[in-house]
């Protein structure tokens, strides 16, 4: 099989790429801003840039993100803006080596949304292509052995979606993917903003919220001062949040994630459950930085509950891994055609 060089974990808020040999050469937001000059519409910027722009443009430029909980949505735009970040990391050219990429996905992706990655690796020239569910290159990122014959429960918490999965030997056995994220929580603090103070929050304002002072813990006593703007007279306003005012509404997302656990959890075999009830759950994800995550499910769930060291980097350092044992790798593609 061919020898990959590439991994790229195209997610909702985030676009990764990992480079063989050098570890991860790209981390960007997973935005395009579009500029409008004489009707035709061309690329300002991607990722870190093009979110700069968010609440700070006219009308004439756009700022978009081309994938929407976990799946491509708009088709060209993802093409763009995927295109500029490989140019930044993996040019091609003569004497350049071809790109050969491992894309990674939520277990949940239908045919027809994989065959929507596909085709974006095509229209990129991208030499060969293989499709590998996030969860497993999160658990192979945590460094559980390779031949591990235990089943594993990973739970990978990032912008869009809630992958959750029951691996055993790199092969998911039970999984499912849910409409709960990062993004779910921006929206609901936002909502929570706005009918409590009459003001509402930028997108990247949200975002530093739920970062700064999210937590799961009753006794959290973080905060922090925002500005917004008051909707009745679209004034400047300053306030001042705490972590106890948006406790129920990250404890209600992950409240969802851990009945979905639990759904997962009875359909397995008595031998699966025995497995998992010795090493727990795995959670991975940006979301997983949320403080107190790893007590508030364990208690919901009956079980041991492990954040990864780099929650963040979980899925992409695991897809390095493969990238750095081909042999695992090409295994691994072969049972998942």
């Amino acid at each position: 099989m061919a020898q990959f060089n590439l991994a790229i974990d195209l997610g909702t808020i985030n676009t990764v790429i990992y480079v063989a040999g050098l570890g991860v050469a790209l981390k960007e937001p997973s935005c395009i801003a579009i500029e409008t000059i004489n009707n035709k519409r061309v690329v300002k910027c991607v990722g870190s840039e093009a979110k700069k722009l968010i609440g700070k443009t006219n009308n004439s430029i756009e700022v978009v993100f081309p994938i929407v909980e976990g799946v491509i949505h708009n088709f060209q735009l993802a093409k763009l803006m995927l295109k500029e970040f490989l140019k930044k990391v993996a040019p091609t050219g003569i004497g350049k080596p071809r790109r050969r990429v491992v894309f990674m996905h939520a277990c949940g992706l239908t045919k027809e949304e994989k065959n929507r990655i596909r085709d974006l690796a095509y229209a990129l020239n991208i030499t060969a292509t293989a499709l590998i569910p996030s969860s497993v290159c999160a658990l192979i990122g945590m460094e559980v052995e390779e031949n591990d014959p235990n089943s594993h429960f990973v739970v990978n918490i990032g912008g869009g979606v809630t992958d959750i999965a029951i691996i055993n030997n790199n092969h998911i056995i039970r999984g499912a993917t849910i409409n709960v994220g990062g993004l779910q929580i921006d929206a609901n603090i936002c909502s929570y903003v706005k009918e409590k103070y009459q003001i509402v929050l930028g997108v990247n304002t949200l975002e530093t919220v739920k970062n700064s002072i999210g937590s799961l813990l009753n006794n959290d006593i973080s905060a922090i001062n925002v500005v917004g703007l008051e909707i009745d007279t679209q004034r400047r306003k300053e306030i001042r949040l705490y972590s106890q005012e948006i406790l129920p509404i990250i404890a209600g997302a992950f409240n969802k994630i851990a009945e979905a656990c639990e759904a997962l959890l009875n359909m397995c075999s008595s031998e699966v459950l025995s497995d998992i009830n010795i090493y727990g759950i795995y959670v991975c994800g940006g979301v997983a930085n949320i403080t107190g995550v790893d007590k508030y499910m364990s208690k919901l769930l009956n079980l041991p509950v492990y954040t990864d060291v780099d929650p963040d980097s979980s899925v992409i350092l695991g897809a390095g891994n493969l990238l750095n044992n081909q042999t695992l790798l090409n295994t691994i593609c072969k049972e998942m055609k």
